[in-house]
């Protein structure tokens, strides 16, 4: 049994570091879920609401030009390398919030802006003490 979790550890690592998620696997211990598309990245993550909305308007406003923010709505959009990033939040259960971060440059899919940005806000919002 130990043998084929490690087998699918190793698998699950190798299909990352192709897919160009290598940041996600090292930082794996502080997600409850993970999803990648083309243009988006989609984190599961156990931190309060109002933890992660800080963490997120930090993180644009570090990195980019923040044009639009709305807590009720938990949408911000940004502006960074010329690339126009949406970052949503939305509540999925009392302990557990999405972090969904879209990224379009020039109306075609910027993966590594959006992956690049989701991996920041994860380094944010790490609790003290956790690793990732």
């Amino acid at each position: 049994m130990k043998k084929r979790s490690l087998t699918l550890v190793l698998l699950s690592g190798l299909a990352l570091v192709s897919y160009g998620c290598a940041p996600f696997w090292m930082a794996a211990g502080a997600v409850a879920g993970y999803a990648a598309s083309r243009d988006s990245v989609a984190m599961d993550l156990d931190h309060s609401w109002d933890h992660l909305w800080r963490v997120v308007l930090e993180e644009s406003r570090s990195t980019g030009f923040v044009k639009r923010e709305n807590s009720k709505r938990g949408r911000v959009d940004v502006r960074i390398q010329d690339s126009d990033v949406v970052i949503t939040l939305k509540q999925l259960t009392p302990s557990t919030v999405r972090v969904v971060v879209r990224a379009r440059k020039h109306l075609l899919p910027h993966a590594e802006v959006a992956q690049r940005v989701a991996v920041n806000i994860l380094q944010r919002a790490k609790k003290p003490g956790q690793l990732f």
